[in-house]
């Protein structure tokens, strides 16, 4: 009758909640207070310190617009035959020489103007036109009133920027006016003499947008009297961004690295606002104001000199918990080191630990709950490691995995594989001359080369039938095409062979009778999966090719001595690397339990080999200190220098895995076979 679960009756979450549930809320007041405040105000000045880092980075963009203008108003001057072609009033031939320029670089306006201020020429595009698409006029006289070409057709020059100048004009078209950023230099004949000017725009439209790309922030251009002349916000019909006359004035009197910060509303969101001189020619001419905004996520504000009182509530909440803590952890961890204490030893492989079962909380359920783990642990142990060693790594996984599922028995999957049955002659003579520990001895010396020549080969063993073993192919750990695992298969036998007749040797030598070998293998569709009942369960495959291989395999027996042979389906999947095989005798042979005859080949050798001989040497000699020595402890003929398997490193583990997946061939090389 299984023993009563102990019961919980004080629980420790109890235990250590309700003395701190108080002070937790207390001190979650306070703190809930200064957080508050300290992030509304850090939340200010970060945002202020991104506002302002990105009114730098816009003015930077305006400077840069502005040296991409200049230099393209240098390239129009400096183009050959542009001057003559004003001197002489040719019209045509400055478009041509103007429009490809223009049009190249992109800009919106460029306008080439005599000493009166005449256009010869302007080449400019519509706001609203595509690229490419440029109209011409020409006799406009209106440039002639700007101050900035004034001052250009006027032989203006200063120390900081020479004589190329700027300004913000409107320009009219059909639907309205357009405010255009320029800039003007003097146009000069081959003998220096000043014939007029040249001006390239663009406009604030395309300005305040492409500031806006690289500020990452609204942006919007002012006149120098507070009106916007082009935003990136869309404000509504009756909404007004324009700048008051009196921040019009804090920006005139604001110390350098201070512009001013105002709040507007757009759209009903609320934006904070920097606004900075647009400045152009160095920072010697000012155009208007330059403004970056950012929507603003404001944070409530906190109480205000809350700090001091927080600080203060704090330091004794603290001190309270500290101490408290303190009393309560030491009367619980004292029992929870004793259950560490325990489990380390436990780890370490000492099943004869117990704890104290103290107390009626989980700590004291988790003492004895513990014990019962550990009793549970030395009654398996030695079922345990019976299992790890009579089992393949690769079927102990694959149990694992179906055990962690809950669904072992239903896991059953239908694949085609290769089967290789291997029966060892002589037995039941031997048996009967022979004591049972010298005939256990003596099939774990052919079993010890036998097994890692299949797992080098890629085979699983399934089961030990006295003298005989099963093994399958292209099952586990992964599912292979037919072609492989009849390939690894037809292979691992012949190795087999070739053990077997190195062990005769040796036998020989000994004066001890040689072995005999039969082998039966065949491919076709297997089910595989877990056999039996949910409490006792057999990993394995079944199907009429496990029978065929089986059946295959004794009549090896009419062959006289060692022999390996295949059925067809088998010698058919090996198709283009048969080559690598030599066979001998075929025929239709009549197999136990079948109606039909059934066609099966006779493998004598082979020219190549999957796996060196280094690598089959090395498994062996590694595999034979552990089913020997197991067969030692269960006769009880433990002989005195009698050592435990040796343990593989992960060098060597790496080693063999290589060698399973062909990467390291032995003596002949590895086909390559489609799936």
């Amino acid at each position: 009758m299984a023993a009563q679960r102990p019961r919980v009756r004080f629980s420790l979450l109890w235990k250590i909640t309700l003395p701190f549930m108080l002070l937790a809320m207390l001190l979650g007041l306070g703190a809930a207070l200064l957080v508050n405040d300290l992030l509304s105000q850090e939340e200010t000045d970060r945002f202020l310190r991104q506002l302002i880092d990105s009114g730098q980075q816009a003015t930077d963009a305006v400077v840069r617009s502005e040296i991409d203008l200049l230099e393209l108003e240098r390239l129009i001057a400096n183009t050959e035959g542009v001057a003559e072609a004003v001197t002489v009033g040719n019209a045509e031939d400055l478009r041509a020489r103007v429009l490809p320029l223009a049009v190249n670089a992109g800009i919106d306006v460029v306008a080439v103007v005599d000493n009166e201020g005449t256009s010869i020429v302007t080449v400019r595009r519509r706001p609203d036109a595509p690229p490419g698409d440029y109209d011409t006029l020409r006799g406009e006289s209106y440039y002639g009133e700007w101050p900035f070409v004034q001052r250009v057709l006027n032989g203006v020059t200063d120390e900081v920027v020479g004589d190329k100048h700027a300004g913000m004009e409107a320009l009219e078209f059909e639907g309205g006016s357009v405010h255009v950023f320029f800039v003007a230099g003097p146009l000069l004949a081959l003998d220096q003499t000043l014939v007029g000017s040249v001006l390239v725009g663009k406009y604030t439209d395309r300005l305040s947008v492409e500031v806006d790309n690289e500020a990452g922030a609204n942006v919007s251009i002012y006149d120098r009297s507070g009106t916007a002349l082009s935003t990136t916000h869309e404000p509504a019909s009756d909404e007004s961004i324009d700048v008051s006359f009196e921040t019009l004035q804090s920006i005139q009197d604001s110390d350098e690295g201070r512009s001013p910060v105002r709040a507007i509303t757009v759209a009903g969101s609320e934006y904070w606002e920097v606004l900075t001189p647009l400045v152009v020619r160095q920072g010697t001419e000012n155009l208007g104001v330059l403004g970056v905004s950012l929507l603003r996520v404001t944070v409530q504000g906190g109480t205000e000199n809350s700090l001091p009182v927080v600080l203060r509530f704090g330091v004794l909440a603290l001190a309270l918990i500290v101490l408290i803590g303190l009393l309560l952890s030491n009367s619980i961890t004292r029992r929870l080191g004793d259950l560490v204490r325990a489990s380390a030893e436990v780890a370490s492989g000492d099943l004869d630990t117990h704890v104290n079962e103290r107390g009626t909380d989980e700590i004291g359920v988790l003492s004895v709950s513990f014990n019962r783990m550990v009793e549970g642990l030395r009654e398996g142990s030695i079922y345990r490691d019976l299992l790890g060693r009579t089992v393949t790594p690769e079927v102990r996984e694959q149990l694992r995995t179906s055990f962690s599922d809950g669904a072992l028995i239903l896991k059953g999957q239908s694949s085609e594989a290769t089967i290789l049955f291997a029966d060892f002659r002589g037995y039941t003579s031997m048996a009967e001359i022979s004591e049972p520990a010298e005939v256990m001895k003596t099939l774990n010396e052919y079993f010890s080369g036998v097994v890692p020549i299949i797992a080098l080969h890629g085979g699983v063993v399934n089961k030990f039938d006295g003298d005989a073993v099963m093994a399958f192919f292209g099952i586990l750990p992964k599912y292979l095409p037919a072609k492989v695992s009849a390939l690894q298969a037809t292979h691992a036998g012949l190795e087999m062979l070739e053990h077997i007749r190195e062990v005769n040797k040796e036998r020989t030598e000994r004066m001890k009778p040689a072995f005999e070998m039969g082998i039966g293998i065949s491919t076709g569709t297997v089910i595989a999966g877990g056999l039996g009942s949910e409490d006792r369960v057999h990993y394995t495959v079944i199907g009429d090719t496990v029978n065929t291989a089986q059946r295959i395999q004794q009549i090896t027996r009419n062959l006289g001595g060692t022999a390996l042979v295949i059925s067809d389906s088998t010698y058919r999947k090996l198709g283009p690397v048969r080559h690598q095989f030599r066979f001998g005798r075929k025929g239709l042979a009549k197999l136990k339990g079948k109606q039909q005859e059934v066609l099966v080949h006779e493998v004598l050798g082979r020219s190549s080999t999957l796996v060196g001989r280094q690598a089959v040497d090395e498994s062996i000699q590694h595999y034979t200190g552990s089913l020997p020595r197991l067969a030692e402890i269960l006769s009880g003929e433990t002989t005195k220098d009698a050592r435990k398997a040796p343990q593989a490193s992960e060098d060597e583990l790496e080693f063999l895995e290589d060698r399973l997946e062909g990467e390291q061939p032995g003596s002949g090389p590895l086909p390559v076979l489609d799936e």
